[in-house]
Parts: C-alpha cells; structure tokens; sequence
C-alpha cells in the first residue's frame, strides 16, 4: 500500500506538467506500446524484486541495495564509455563496500581493532 500511495503521489505530481508539454497530436501506437513495454516490465519487477528482499532480509538490508549503484556505474563507465578508472574512484568505491560491509555486520569495528592491537598491549 505504501509504495502504490507514493507511486500515485509522484504521478499526481507529474501530471501538470506532462499535460503542459503534451504533444499536439496523441502518439501511434507503437510509441505507446513501446513506452509501456519499457517501463511497466522494468518498474514491476524492480519492486517485486525490492519487496521480496524486504521480506526475507529485513528493510535495513534492503535499504544497503542502494550502495550498490556506485560500483555498477564504475564498471559500466569503464567498460561502456572507456573512462579511466582512476585511484580516487576506486578509493572512494573501497569507501562504499566498507560502509556496506559495516552495514551488513560481515564487517565489525571491535573485530578490526582486535586484529590491528598487538596481543601484548
């Protein structure tokens, strides 16, 4: 219910606008058919997918999914649109995976300290 309501509150929100920039004429209906095979599809399995992971691993997993964006865009700018892939890229995406480490638990500050402090101190 919550994501049919703000999915709703977006369109009502958009909906001055694509009236404003509406074409003269109604668009063929390839265009349409087109519009809607790529964007129904595309929208309904991404939240089915965000819902099933909600259920089984909980919100506060779900909501780390979002860390995952960076990385992806690395290697698709690199291997899509040849960018250099540069020490500070790949700096700050080590940045991302430990926070996403820590946010997942596979990674503990207490056990990192452990390691890093000699036994004898």
């Amino acid at each position: 219910m919550v994501a049919f309501t703000s999915t709703a509150i977006a369109a009502a929100a958009a909906l001055p606008a694509g009236v404003a920039q509406a074409p003269a004429h109604a668009p063929g209906w390839k265009v349409t058919a087109s519009v809607v095979a790529l964007g129904v599809p595309g929208t309904a399995i991404a939240y089915l997918l965000f819902f099933g992971l909600i259920a089984g691993a909980g919100a506060a997993y779900a909501s780390l999914v979002t860390y995952l964006i960076p990385p992806i865009a690395l290697i698709y700018g690199a291997v899509l649109l040849d960018e250099p892939v540069t020490s500070v890229a790949l700096g700050g995406l080590a940045l991302v995976l430990v926070g996403v480490g820590l946010g997942t638990g596979a990674l503990r500050p207490s056990r990192l300290l452990r390691r890093s402090v000699p036994s004898g101190a």
